[in-house]
């Protein structure tokens, strides 16, 4: 931990980043800064990375600015190499200066085991629902990597409340790098409206709880004021989530799903990411993508072919080979179009620890394709490895007839909007997208297709192929052209831009406390108690005077949750352990003093409240809700109706035996007044299905 402390107020920008209270602070793991080392000098060049993948410059920034808003960006500066503490200072006011950025500085062999070791070696694959055990099925959670994962989160949390202090009104964090971030930062600015976006897929509850962590990653995410998802699917999996691990209820309020925790409202927004659409449509044409689209037509030999093109990610759960087997497949079935088509593949490598050696099963196939259908006249594949620039995007976009994208889990795949844009209005803007890309469902002209059904991938593009035919026949205005029209209308408006600004506005609309919050726990376990309705804040020092003026007391006092903690094991623990000798001293204690009367309510029977308090003569107890008391000084019961008619014992019994019987880790109870069915322990999803 030790290394990753620094004095905030060396780096010479804390009074300037004071000004940026009630403006937005935008957080996410990599600052959207390009940094280059000048060439022949020990001076670096900043510039504003407008392929940042959540928000450019052109975009959020453009935006908020026109609102007479101000944007502070926070995340880690890109660097190869280690910066030493006097050039960190230099290039954080440098930073701040021309880009209102503040960098956290950590060492880059923490970075790497952040990155690579937890973020995309243990929660990318879970969110991925990718079930990766390593050979010889040893465990790939490793608890150090857990702990960088908190130095990380710690160290940003430190870096925004040691710099901005009070007054800080909105903060919106990015991603699945930061989610114990919300919580960190809620201990210290109460007050604050904090939003999250989370940019992966959420997984099932049935993976996610396979994470030892899993009640830590979503205490942090729950210290947000809205979280926000891409799809419903998402938001509905977290909340299962919830349910599940930490017995939360979803609630519709006002119309929003929402869930409550430690006496908050935390609402859940569904809203899936767009581009920057001014960007594309001002470079489709300019002189260098004409050229490059040119140059790859020449070199991949399309002329008179339908080209299946994609740009994906070098991932397993980008479906690569499972493209490429459907392909096979169409070759293989319909072999008089082999000569009319041809798959343009791009693979741009990323970090990734998902599945080792899967580029090279991606050479394997196409090799193997190449190998059985190439003709003197035409290869079947054409495939890159290697980074991709911006212009060579559109250049492909524009060659390509049909984008092809089979993943098999996708969170935020923005190459169908780029697609779309960039091929135009004169091009059909056809699309055989997987059923796992999210965006595929708000697009028109898309056949959605279950990227492990090769089979059907095939008769698609097979259709797709018979269509390119028909366009070079008949110059008219297809229904495919219309439709892409409505694609292009679609994506205009829903853009990088429009998509911030809505959750922004709803980020503005959220209540958090306007006076300072009490807090419980201690250490990294404090929380703030946040209100419930009708709830006060015990004040001690009233409670004290009050007690000292008063001539006579009376304290009732509930058992379970006041005098004995409930937790995960609460069943045991409420039936089987008697209260701790400390709370049985100070109830004897406080009972010893004639001014005080001191009752214990509870729902446990009779037997069990004297087993329990049989040392307290003085103590009155209530069994079964006041069904039975025992005033203070006297061992005997009382029963509050002088008769009690039990015949509906029978038939409920009944009832809720059969109840019982079919709902897993249920039990019923049976007390003098009542029968209680348990079902804390049961499953929710079985429970409320049986319920309903």
């Amino acid at each position: 931990m030790s290394e990753l402390t620094m004095d905030l107020s060396d780096y010479g920008i804390d009074e300037q980043l004071s000004e940026a209270s009630g403006s937005l602070i935008v957080v996410m793991y990599r600052l959207p800064i390009i940094a280059e080392r000048v060439e022949g000098s020990k001076e670096w060049d900043f510039t504003f990375d407008n392929d940042a993948l959540y928000m450019t410059f052109e975009g959020l920034n453009e935006s908020l600015q026109e609102k007479g808003k101000k944007v502070t960006w926070v995340g880690v500066l890109n660097l190869d190499e280690e910066i030493e503490e006097d050039e960190q200072r230099l290039i954080s006011k440098q930073l701040w200066d021309r880009f209102r950025c503040a960098p956290v500085w950590i060492p880059r062999r923490t970075i790497e085991l952040f990155y690579k070791g937890f973020c995309k070696g243990v929660l990318w694959p879970v969110f991925h629902m990718v079930n990766y055990i390593p050979d010889g099925g040893e465990s790939t959670y490793d608890e150090a990597l857990w702990h960088v994962y908190m130095i990380v989160n710690r160290k940003f949390k430190e870096a925004i409340v040691g710099r901005f202090h009070e007054g800080v009104d909105s903060i919106w964090i990015h991603d699945y790098h930061l989610m114990l971030l919300p919580s960190m930062l809620r201990r210290d600015l109460d007050r604050c409206r904090i939003g999250f976006f989370l940019h992966t897929p959420w997984p099932s509850s049935e993976m996610y709880r396979n994470l030892p962590w899993r009640v830590q990653l979503l205490e942090g995410m729950l210290g947000s004021s809205i979280l926000g998802f891409h799809l419903f699917d998402y938001a509905r999996h977290f909340l299962s989530a919830c349910v599940r691990l930490l017995d939360l209820e979803q609630k519709l309020t006002r119309g929003a799903l929402t869930v409550e925790h430690h006496g908050r409202i935390i609402t859940l927004r569904v809203s899936h990411i767009g581009i920057h659409p001014e960007r594309f449509q001002r470079n489709r044409e300019n002189e260098e993508v004409n050229r490059l689209c040119k140059a790859m037509a020449q070199q991949y030999q399309v002329m008179d072919k339908c080209v299946f093109g994609a740009i994906d990610d070098l991932d397993i759960i980008k479906g690569i080979t499972l493209k490429l087997l459907a392909f096979e497949e169409f070759l293989r079935a319909y072999p008089v179009l082999r000569s009319k088509v041809k798959l343009v593949q791009f693979v741009v490598p990323r970090p990734s620890a998902v599945k080792k050696g899967i580029r090279e099963e991606i050479e394997s196939h196409v090799n193997r394709i190449n190998e059985k259908y190439s003709t003197p006249e035409n290869k079947p594949v054409e495939y890159r490895a290697g980074a991709v620039s911006f212009n060579e995007r559109i250049a492909l976009y524009r060659l390509t007839d049909v984008l092809t994208l089979t993943p098999i889990r996708d969170g935020l795949n923005l190459v169908p909007y780029e697609y779309i844009l960039s091929s135009g209005k004169t091009q059909p803007g056809r699309m055989i997208l997987s059923e796992c890309t999210g965006c595929s469902r708000a697009l028109s002209l898309t056949v959605r297709v279950n990227p492990f059904d090769k089979r059907t991938v095939a008769d698609v593009m097979k259709l797709f192929v018979t269509a390119c035919e028909a366009d070079k026949e008949s110059q008219t205005q297809t229904d495919d052209k219309l439709r892409q029209k409505a694609n292009i209308s679609y994506v205009t408006e829903h853009s990088t831009r429009d998509w911030a600004e809505s959750f922004l506005r709803d980020v503005e609309k959220v209540y958090e406390p306007s006076r300072p919050v009490p807090k419980i726990g201690l250490g990294r376990m404090i929380q703030p108690l946040f209100e419930f309705e009708g709830f006060d804040h015990l004040e001690i020092d009233t409670i004290y005077s009050a007690y000292k003026e008063s001539q006579r007391r009376l304290f009732l006092m509930d058992y379970d949750g006041t005098l004995e903690a409930t937790g995960s094991n609460e069943q045991v623990k409420a039936w089987s352990s008697p209260p701790s000798e400390r709370v049985l001293m100070t109830l004897s204690k406080l009972s010893s003093n004639p001014k005080d009367v001191v009752c214990i309510l509870s729902g446990r029977s009779r037997s069990t409240m004297e087993e329990k308090f049989s040392s307290l003569k003085e103590v009155g107890l209530a069994a079964e809700h006041g069904f039975y008391y025992r005033l203070p000084g006297s061992t005997e019961w009382h029963l509050q109706m002088a008769s009690a008619d039990s015949s509906w014992k029978e038939p409920a019994r009944e009832i809720m035996g059969a109840y019982t019987e079919r709902t897993d880790g249920s039990f019923l109870e049976e007390k003098e007044s009542a029968l209680v069915w348990h079902y804390k322990k049961a499953d929710p999803g079985g429970f409320q299905f049986r319920i309903g």
